[in-house]
C-alpha cells in the first residue's frame, strides 16, 4: 500500500532466510514478548490476527531495530498522508521531487510503539480502504495463511514472498496461539484505560486518536462523544493524555473542594474537563460568557451559587496591533492545540500559514494572526 514503507532487499532477504529455514532470533523472541498484549487488544478490536500483526511488526521493523522504530515508534513505516496532523518524522526513502531528486518521505512518528500498532490496525479496518482490504475481514481470525496471501494479493508490499515470510515467522514462532480467543475475560494490561472522574466513566486520549477513534474504542457514537465533551475536534488528533468523557459531565464538582485556582494558560475547557462539569454551567457559576477566560490565579467555583463578580479575564492571546504574530512549535504541539490556544480555528491556521495538510514539526513558526 502507498503509505507503508517497503522493507530493504537486504533486509528483506535477511528475515526471509530466518523465518524459512528454520532459524530464531532472541530479538525476534522479545519483540513478541513485548508486543503480544497490543496486538491481541487490536484483534478484540478490529478483527485482524494477532498473529499476522505481529509478524509484520517483526518484519517492517526489524524487530524494533529499525530507523523509524528507534527514532519514531513507527513499527509498520506508515508514511503521513495528507489526513495525519501528529508528529512527522522525514527520512528519504522512495519519494522524487518532479526534477527527479530523491526526496525525504514524511513518516508518521508516535508517543509510544503501541500507537503505531493501533494506528496500524486503525489504517487497515478504515472504510475508506474497503475495498482493497475489506474481503480479508470475511477470513476467520485463526486463518492466518488466509490473511498472509490477502495482505500480499491486496498489494500490502511488493515482496512475491511477503507472504511466505509472515507464515513462516507466524509458524516459526507459534504465534497463532494468540489468535486464540481468551479463555478468561481480558486482563487490564490489555484493556482500554477507563476511569472515572465526578462519578463519571472517562478515558485517556493517546496522542495517536482522532474522536473517531476513541468511539470505535471504546462503542460510545461521536455524536455522544461530541456532546459530553463540548469542543471536542473531529478528525484531529487529540493531545495525549486528553480526558475524553464517555457519559454526560455533572452540573457541579462532587468532590472534596469547592474551587479551583486557574493556572498559567488554563482555559475554561480545561479546567470542566479536568473536574468533569459541564462547560455551560461552569461557565454561568462563575459569571463568564463564551470566550472569556479567567487570568492565572483567579478562584473558580466547582459548585454552589453563583460568585458575586467575574473574575479578572486574562489578556488577549494576541496583540491588538495589525502586525503578524506567531507561535513557535513545541514537543505536543498539532495545529488543534495552537488553534485552542490562539482562539482561532485549524482551517484559519493553514490558510495564514499556507498548509496544504496538518503537519508540523518542531520549532516552526506558525503564524497565529
Amino acid at each position: 500500500m502507498n503509505l507503508v514503507k517497503n522493507i530493504l532487499p537486504v533486509a528483506f532477504f535477511w528475515l526471509s532466510c530466518q523465518c524459512l529455514y528454520g532459524q530464531t532470533s532472541p530479538a525476534q523472541s522479545a519483540y513478541i514478548d513485548r508486543f503480544k498484549d497490543i496486538a491481541i487488544r487490536e484483534m478484540a478490536r478490529t478483527g485482524i490476527p494477532a498473529s499476522i500483526t505481529l509478524a509484520q511488526g517483526i518484519l517492517e521493523s526489524n524487530a524494533g531495530s529499525s530507523e523509524l522504530a528507534v527514532q519514531a515508534n513507527n513499527h509498520f513505516g506508515i508514511k503521513c498522508g495528507s489526513d495525519w496532523n501528529g508528529a512527522a518524522y522525514f527520512k528519504k526513502d522512495d519519494d522524487y521531487s518532479p526534477e527527479g531528486y530523491l526526496m525525504e518521505s514524511c513518516f508518521r512518528s508516535y508517543p509510544t510503539a503501541e500507537g503505531s500498532f493501533v494506528d496500524h490496525s486503525s489504517f487497515i479496518i478504515s472504510p475508506q480502504k474497503a475495498s482493497r482490504y475489506g474481503f480479508l475481514f470475511q477470513l476467520a481470525p485463526s486463518d492466518y495463511k488466509g490473511w498472509a496471501n490477502g495482505l500480499q494479493q491486496a498489494g500490502y508490499a511488493t515482496s512475491l514472498t511477503y507472504a511466505a515470510q509472515l507464515i513462516g515467522l507466524i509458524e516459526r514462532y507459534g504465534l497463532s496461539k494468540y489468535d486464540q480467543p481468551p479463555s478468561e475475560p481480558a486482563t487490564p494490561a490489555v484493556s482500554p484505560i477507563i476511569a472515572t472522574t465526578n462519578n463519571v466513566t472517562f478515558t485517556l486520549a493517546s496522542g495517536y486518536e482522532t474522536a473517531s477513534d476513541i468511539a470505535l474504542r471504546t462503542q460510545v457514537s461521536v455524536g455522544d462523544l461530541l456532546v459530553y465533551n463540548e469542543n471536542l475536534p473531529t478528525g484531529y488528533l487529540l493531545p495525549a493524555g486528553q480526558k475524553v468523557y464517555l457519559a454526560p459531565k455533572r452540573r457541579a464538582f462532587r468532590g472534596p473542594v469547592d474551587t479551583h485556582i486557574v493556572q498559567p494558560s488554563e482555559t475554561m475547557y480545561d479546567i470542566a474537563q479536568r473536574y468533569g462539569i459541564q462547560l455551560d454551567k461552569l461557565r454561568a457559576r462563575n459569571r463568564l460568557e463564551p470566550g472569556q477566560e479567567p487570568a492565572a490565579g483567579e478562584v473558580i467555583k466547582l459548585r454552589g451559587w453563583k460568585t458575586k463578580e467575574t473574575p479578572a479575564l486574562q489578556p488577549s492571546p494576541t496583540p491588538t496591533g495589525t502586525g503578524p504574530v506567531f507561535h513557535t512549535v513545541v514537543k505536543g504541539d498539532t495545529l488543534w492545540n495552537i488553534a485552542q490556544r490562539y482562539q482561532t480555528d485549524v482551517e484559519t491556521l493553514k490558510r495564514l500559514n499556507n498548509l496544504s495538510d496538518n503537519l508540523i514539526r518542531l520549532g516552526m513558526q506558525i503564524r497565529v494572526q
